[in-house]
Formats: structure tokens, C-alpha cells, sequence
């Protein structure tokens, strides 16, 4: 990332929390009466009763950059041209205010501010496809879920499936139990929540795609504070080699740490023989010990290992006995 390119304003960026309490109101009460539609498979209200359809402050996770107003852009020059798709319906929930049922947008915000834009602009629309949720069953967690699962138009960027990761986790959800809700493995989820509160840069580029939440939280740990301008200095040569991201071969060092780890087992050797030499004596008390330090603990990791493959073995070879005992 050069530095002319902008970093998303922070009021940009969805709150990683939201909570409130309300009660769902009748779904009749909102459009039949208050808006005068009718059901059938939907519910199809006149597009002079658009200002009904309630936003939900702090809701809707997506961030509002460039890319999701040319999104929504896209959307309102289709509908200037086809109209308001039927089979890409608003999604709402009915709420209880003051003793009338609000309705409230839960699936479609892109869609709603396309179909204002195609409005202003002289679209001959007449009527919004509206489905609603159910008003017993469900709670605020799975209107929250929904914004990915229920998602029907631009897929969540990664940084935004965090926002509703982590929203979930706020509602004392495991990361076992977010990912099956969202199609994920617990150990992905812990990545998306760690990465939540990463700084605003490396949000930007993750939901840029320049950067992958594993890459971002792997620099964040080793180098912490210096995580932002070693992603920006690999991005930057990412780019000048023609790639939109930065992948762990462009960062600083990265060459080296893999050229090590394919030598391990030759200067493992190397290191043993050199404590088994005369003039090994003749280091300074620092350097021996520190190299007995570092093939001490190989030594007893190799140890360990092996007594853990002995046991893995031992109880195959259980497992063996039982299977031939029973079909005996």
C-alpha cells in the first residue's frame, strides 16, 4: 500500500459490538395496515411507502468505502433498466414501538439505497419485494447470524464476517458455535475475532484483499507495533511485481526463514559436531552454553516426539487386536 492510497476513515468502519433490546411486533400490523400491502409468496408495498422501511442504527456491518457505494451503483443503474427483481427480495423484521409495528431492514440495505438512487433518477418503479422473518423463534443473534447467512446480494468481505463473529461472541457464543452457525472451523473464527481489533491500516487492506487475515495476524505477533509498516513495505513490492497482494514471499526476511528451516537438520548436525570438537572449550562461557541451551531442547523435543509415536503405535496395535478378536 503506497502511501497516497487512503486509510477507511474509522467512522467507516461497523462497530464489532451491538446489542438492544426490543419486541417483534405483527407483521400485519406493519405492512398490511401501515402500509397497505398485500401478501401473497410476497409482500409488495408501494414504492411511496419506502421511508416506512426503518435502518437500524449500528446494524449493518458492512463498511462503507468505494468499493460498496460502486456496489450500490451498479445496482440502481440495473434497476433504472429491469426494475426491482422479485427474486431478490428486502428482508425484514417487524418490531414493537410505541404500540405500532415498525418494520425494520434485517437483508438488503445495498438494495434499498440502490433503489433510492434509481427513484431520484427517474425509475418507473411501483412496488418493493418484501419477505419478513418470523416473529417467534429468533432473537437478535440470528438477525446478526443472518447478515452472513441470509446474505442474498455482495458476499461480507472477510473484516465484515469478523464484525459478525465477533458481534455473536459478545452474545457468549463459542467459537465452536459461531462456526457451525456460519459454515466455519472453530479455529478460523478465532482468527476472524482476533483480528477485529487489528489496526485500521490492516483492516484496510484486508478489506481491500490485500492482505489475508493469517498473514496479518502472523506479523502482528512477531513484530506487534511494526506489523503495519512491514505489511505496507511487502505490499509495495507485491505490487511493483504486479500482484494485488501481499503474500508472506514478499515480506522482509521471509526468503531467509525459508532457506533455514530447509538447512535445519544440516546445521543441527553441524552444531552437534561442534560441541564434540577439542576447541569447542574455546568459546566464551556465553556462546557454549547458549548452543547447549538450543540442542538441549531439540534433544528433548525429538524425545518426546518419539514417546508419542510409541504410544500412537501401541494403541493401533490395541485397536488391531480388538478388531481381530471380535470377527473371530
Amino acid at each position: 500500500m503506497s502511501e497516497n492510497v487512503a486509510i477507511l476513515d474509522q467512522t467507516a468502519i461497523p462497530a464489532s459490538e451491538f446489542s438492544l433490546d426490543f419486541v417483534f411486533g405483527s407483521i400485519k400490523g406493519a405492512l398490511e395496515r401501515d402500509m397497505g400491502a398485500k401478501s401473497r409468496d410476497l409482500w409488495m408495498p408501494l414504492v411511496s411507502e419506502i421511508d416506512k422501511i426503518q435502518i437500524m442504527d449500528g446494524l449493518n456491518v458492512r463498511v462503507d468505502d468505494a468499493g460498496l457505494q460502486a456496489h450500490i451503483r451498479q445496482i440502481a443503474d440495473s434497476m433504472k433498466v429491469n426494475g426491482f427483481k422479485s427474486s431478490k427480495p428486502l428482508e425484514v423484521f417487524i418490531v414493537e414501538d410505541g404500540g405500532k409495528s415498525i418494520c425494520y431492514l434485517a437483508d438488503g440495505h445495498c438494495r434499498l439505497a440502490a433503489l433510492r438512487i434509481a427513484l431520484a433518477e427517474g425509475a418507473q418503479i411501483k412496488n418493493i419485494p418484501i419477505v419478513t422473518l418470523p416473529t417467534k423463534g429468533i432473537g437478535l443473534e440470528d438477525i446478526i447470524a443472518g447478515l452472513y447467512t441470509s446474505n442474498t446480494g455482495k458476499t461480507l468481505t472477510t473484516f465484515e464476517t469478523a464484525l459478525v463473529c465477533k458481534r455473536l461472541a459478545g452474545f457468549g457464543w463459542s467459537e465452536v458455535q459461531i462456526g457451525a452457525k456460519l459454515g466455519f472451523g472453530p479455529e478460523y473464527i478465532a482468527q476472524l475475532l482476533e483480528v477485529v481489533s487489528a489496526p485500521v491500516t490492516i483492516v484496510t487492506m484486508i478489506q481491500n484483499g490485500e492482505c489475508s487475515v493469517g498473514l496479518a495476524l502472523d506479523m502482528l505477533r512477531k513484530h506487534r507495533g511494526g506489523a503495519v509498516d512491514v505489511l505496507k513495505t511487502g505490499l509495495e513490492s507485491a505490487q511493483r511485481a504486479g500482484k494485488k497482494s501481499v503474500t508472506k514471499s514478499f515480506i522482509a526476511g521471509a526468503s531467509l526463514e525459508k532457506v533455514v528451516k530447509k538447512q535445519a537438520k544440516p546445521l543441527y548436525d553441524a552444531a552437534k559436531k561442534i560441541t564434540e570438537d577439542p576447541g569447542f572449550k574455546g568459546l566464551s562461557k556465553e556462546n557454549r552454553d547458549l548452543m547447549e541451551k538450543l540442542l538441549a531442547e531439540i534433544s528433548d523435543k525429538e524425545k518426546k516426539a518419539e514417546e508419542k509415536a510409541k504410544a500412537l503405535e501401541a494403541k493401533n496395535a490395541g485397536k488391531d487386536s480388538d478388531s481381530q478378536e471380535a470377527g473371530a
